[in-house]
Order: C-alpha cells, then structure tokens, then sequence
C-alpha cells in the first residue's frame, strides 16, 4: 500500500488550509494517509550544529518520528497559509531541518539521500492575492526535493481568504490531486 503525508503548516485547526487537506483525503482512501500539524509537532530550528555531516538523521531527536513518515511516503501534500510571504515559522523550521539530507548528499555521498521516490503537491493558502509569494514558496519546495528524489508536480492557490472572496474550485482541486496522483499529462512546470 501506498502511504500519503499531510503537512498541515496551519495553526487553525478549522481554517482553510485544514479544511483542504479534509477534501484531498477521500482521492487517497488507498494510501495509508498520515497526517500531521507542523504546530503540534513543535519543531526546534536547525541550529546548524553539524551533527548530520557525520551521522545519518539529526542531534535534535524531536522529528525522528516525522521523518520516518516522511521516508516512507509516496505522495507528500503541503497544506499552508502564507504568512509574511513564506511559510509559518513552524513549516519553515521542518524545512530547515532538511539538512539532515542535504549533508547525507553533499557531505556524506548518499545518493540519492532519500531513497523512495516522492510525488510532492502544495497548497497555498493566501489572505490576498500573494501570487508571487506563492510562486516563491513553490520554487522552494522545488529545489528543496531535487535534493531529496522528490517532483513537486501540483500546486492549488487561492488567494483573497482574509476577504470572504474565496471559493474552493473543484476543477483545480481535482486538477492538484491528479497531477500529485500521476494521472495529469500536464505536470506543474
């Protein structure tokens, strides 16, 4: 069986983001779906202590947990708002913490670092119409799984969420979950 990662960067646990990641869920009904809140998780930042260029994983132990789930993935979802133009502190700490498989890679010679393959998808959440952040933030969930044998292939965004101006669109819903899924001929570029 498959298994689909939820990354939730909300802190509102009734918010948009929260409510996209419950109407992704029923399209992966044949994955073992794994899902956590970036808050709850409560990540320390990377201090960059240099620990992960001699060993594997990370000197703060309070992602192992995580960071299994994350190696075992097929399909990983980013479910997040934008905050300042990038992602919640919390979000952003978990990213950081990617070193760990950045110095596997660079440091070390793990190649590829991560072994499984992911399909990566991101949904961005805004409270204007923060395009170009969304497209910053995209960029770098990109560069970040070419490290880690991950393709971002689908992005959702919707702006305006501050306004009341916002509807959930079904067609680019279902247009995110088959590009993450595979079953799209016209991946995120």
């Amino acid at each position: 069986m498959k298994t689909f990662l939820i990354i939730n960067g909300s802190p509102r646990k009734d918010g948009v983001s929260s409510e996209l990641a419950k109407q992704v869920k029923p399209y992966f009904l044949d994955c073992d779906i794994r899902e956590y809140n970036v808050y709850d998780l409560a990540p320390a930042p990377c201090t960059d202590c240099k620990y992960c260029e001699y060993h594997d994983g990370c000197s703060n132990k309070d992602l192992d947990i995580f960071f299994e789930d994350f190696e075992e993935a097929d399909f990983i979802a980013f479910f997040t708002p934008v905050y300042n133009n990038f992602f919640p502190a919390p979000l952003k700490a978990v990213i950081d913490r990617f070193q760990r498989y950045y110095s596997a890679r660079f440091k070390r010679g793990a190649n590829p670092p991560v072994k499984k393959h992911k399909k990566v998808g991101v949904v961005i959440v805004s409270g204007s119409n923060a395009r170009s952040s969304a497209d910053y933030m995209t960029k770098t969930l990109k560069q970040a799984f070419e490290v880690l044998n991950g393709d971002v292939c689908a992005r959702y965004f919707i702006p305006n969420t501050d306004l009341g101006m916002y509807t959930f669109n079904v067609v680019e819903l279902q247009k995110f979950i088959h590009q993450l899924k595979g079953l799209s001929k016209n991946p995120l570029l």
